[in-house]
C-alpha cells in the first residue's frame, strides 16, 4: 500500500490528460509480504485494474514503480522507478543493500531495467554509485512527490485540524514504522500512556502506523493492540489516505526511524524520537543524522514535559533539506520526465501537484474521565484525563466522570459523577435521575445532558441546572468540586478547561 499511494502522488500529473490511460496491476498470484489491503485500496479508487499476466503480455508506453522487488524486467514499456519514502534511506533487514537500489533487481541480463531512476537529492547518487554503477547514467534528480503535495496543502493546515477535532488543543501525532525497532514495536504501551497521562482538554493525539504493520498484523490485531488507547480517544489515521495531512496538522511528532519523522521536519514539524536505534537506516544518510540530532523521548521521564519541550524547539529542517532537492520544484522536474518517456508532448498548462487528501480518522470519544479540580483566584481549572483505572483516581485526589451507558460496568463502579443524554422535560428528569441513582447508589451527581442544557441530580435528591455555552462536563466536574466542599450549590462560577474559559450559572430545579 505504501508503493500504492506514492504511484498516486506521480500519477496527479497526469490526470487531467485525456491522451493518457492508467492501468494498475499487481502480482496476486505471488503476493508480496506486505500487500494485505492493496486490492481493497484500488477498488476503493474505482480504477482500471489488469492481472499481472495481461500486464506482462501488453505494449505499454510506461510504467512506474515504486519499488524494484517486482519484476520489472518482463514489462514490455520503458519503466520509471521512483522510491516509496523520502528518498533512499534504509536497508533491506540483515543486508547491507540499500532498498530501492538492489543492484540483483536493477540490472538484468546485463541490462539496467529501468529507463530512469528517480531520486529526491543528487547526494543519492553515491549510494547508486556504490550499489549498482551501472545504473547511474539512468538516474535523474527530480525531489520528492510527497513532500512537494504536502507544501502545496500547508495552506490548509486549519482545516486538517478542524476534520481532525483539534481545536486549540496541542495536535500530538505519534508516528510509527514496522518490525521490532519501529515505535509501537518498542513501547506498545505507550500510546495509552500519553492518553491517560495528558489533559484532553489540552491535548489530541493521533497515530499513524506504516502500511505494512497493517498489512503484517491485520488491522483487527493493530485495533485490538490499541483498543485501550482507542477508548481513550486516540485518533487512528487509517493507511490509504490522510497520513500526509495528519502531519501538516501537528503541533509535534513523535516518531521512530521511518521516513514521516524526514517528511514532518520537512514540513517544519519539530521530531521527537520515541523508539530503538533502528539497524535499518543507511549510516551518514539524513535520517541517521536526524535520529542522532532530535531529542530523545525517556519512557521513565516526565511525558509531558518532553512533548511540551520538544514542540518549543526548532524543526530540523537543513536536515530535511538534505534528503529532498529541489523543494516545490517536483512536478516541473517530474513531468518532463514522464512524457518523455511517453513521447507525447508535454500539456502546456504549469505541471503543479494537488494538495494532500483530508484526515479521515478512526476515532472513539472517552466516556470515562478521573477529573482534579484547581482553584485558581476566582476560577476553577479543571483537568480531565480519559480513565479505566478508578481506584487510581480516587487515591490521587480525583473524581470519576463515567458515562452511564458507554463506559463499562468497572468503570461505572464507584463513579462519582454518572452522565447519559436526556432529552426529556425538566418535569420528568427527578424521575429519570431517580432511576438511575438507584442502579448507581454511589454517585454523588446524575447528570442529563440536552443540547442546550446540562440538569443535575444531587444524593441528596435535590435538581439543578446548568447554563453556560460550551463543553458540559468540565462545568459539572467543577459544580461537584464546590458541592463536594459544601459551597452554595447555585449561583455563578468561572470554569477553566484547557483554553477556554466561561461563566457558568447554576439555578435549583423546583418540582
Amino acid at each position: 500500500m505504501t508503493t500504492l499511494t506514492r504511484l498516486l502522488d506521480v500519477l496527479s500529473l497526469l490526470k487531467d490528460d485525456p491522451r493518457v490511460q492508467v492501468v494498475f496491476t499487481h502480482n496476486e498470484r505471488e503476493p508480496a509480504i506486505l500487500s494485505s489491503g492493496v486490492s481493497e485500496f484500488l477498488a476503493s479508487l474505482d480504477a482500471k485494474v489488469i492481472s499481472w499476466d495481461q500486464a506482462v503480455e501488453t505494449r505499454f508506453d510506461l510504467a512506474i514503480a515504486a519499488s524494484e522487488n517486482d519484476e520489472l524486467h518482463r514489462l514490455k514499456a520503458p519503466v520509471l522507478l521512483v522510491p516509496h519514502g523520502i528518498g533512499h534511506q534504509k536497508l533491506y533487514p540483515h543486508q547491507r543493500v540499500i532498498s530501492g537500489l538492489n543492484p540483483a533487481r536493477l540490472v538484468r541480463d546485463g541490462h539496467v531495467v529501468p529507463k530512469r531512476i528517480g531520486l529526491s537529492h543528487s547526494n543519492q547518487l553515491r549510494y547508486l554509485r556504490q550499489n549498482c554503477p551501472q545504473a547511474e547514467p539512468n538516474a535523474v534528480v527530480v525531489g520528492d512527490p510527497c513532500h512537494d503535495r504536502m507544501l502545496a496543502s500547508l495552506n490548509r493546515a486549519a482545516r486538517y485540524r478542524r476534520l481532525l477535532d483539534v481545536g486549540e488543543r496541542k495536535h500530538v501525532v505519534l508516528a510509527s514504522t514496522w518490525g521490532p525497532d519501529s515505535l509501537l514495536g518498542t513501547d506498545p504501551s505507550l500510546p495509552a500512556r500519553l492518553l491517560t497521562e495528558f489533559p484532553v482538554d489540552e491535548y489530541k493525539f493521533s497515530l499513524i502506523v506504516h502500511p505494512g504493520a497493517w498489512a503484517a498484523h491485520s488491522p483487527w490485531q493493530i485495533r485490538a493492540w490499541l483498543s485501550r488507547a482507542l477508548r481513550a480517544g486516540l485518533a487512528v489515521i487509517p493507511p490509504q489516505r490522510g497520513w500526509q495531512a495528519t502531519v501538516i496538522a501537528a503541533d509535534c511528532l513523535i516518531s521512530d526511524g521511518g521516513s514521516i519523522a524526514l517528511y514532518a521536519a520537512a514540513a517544519k514539524i519539530p521530531v521527537l524520537i520515541g523508539s530503538r536505534e533502528p539497524a535499518t537506516v543507511v549510516p551518514d544518510s539524513p535520517l541517521a543524522e536526524l535520529l542522532v540530532r532530535a531529542p530523545r523521548l525517556d519512557p521513565d521521564g516526565d511525558l509531558r514535559r518532553q512533548v511540551d519541550q520538544a514542540g518549543a524547539t526548532e524543526p530540523l529542517t537543513d536536515v530535511a533539506e538534505q534528503a529532498v532537492e529541489f523543494s516545490g520544484k517536483c512536478a516541473e522536474l517530474l513531468r518532463p520526465v514522464l512524457y518523455d518517456l511517453m513521447r507525447l508532448a508535454e500539456p502546456d498548462a504549469r505541471a503543479v501537484f494537488r494538495p494532500v487528501p483530508d484526515p479521515v480518522p478512526d476515532v472513539t470519544e472517552p466516556a470515562t474521565f478521573s477529573v482534579e479540580v484547581r482553584q485558581y483566584l476566582d476560577q476553577l481549572a479543571v483537568f480531565r484525563f480519559p480513565s479505566e483505572q478508578v481506584g487510581q483516581g480516587v487515591s490521587l485526589g480525583r473524581h470519576i466522570v463515567a458515562h452511564e451507558e458507554l463506559s463499562t460496568l468497572d468503570e461505572l463502579e464507584g463513579a462519582d459523577v454518572v452522565y447519559c443524554q436526556f432529552t426529556g422535560e425538566n418535569a420528568d428528569f427527578a424521575d429519570w435521575a431517580r432511576e438511575i441513582a438507584r442502579r448507581r447508589p454511589d454517585a454523588g451527581i446524575i447528570a442529563g445532558i440536552g443540547v442546550d442544557r446540562c440538569l443535575l441530580w444531587s444524593a441528596e435528591g435535590h435538581g439543578f441546572e446548568l447554563f453556560g455555552k460550551g463543553e458540559p462536563l468540565p462545568a459539572i466536574s467543577a459544580w461537584y468540586w464546590r458541592r463536594d466542599r459544601n459551597l452554595p450549590m447555585t449561583g455563578s462560577f468561572r470554569v477553566r478547561a484547557g483554553h477556554s474559559t466561561r461563566n457558568v450559572f447554576a439555578s435549583a430545579l423546583t418540582e
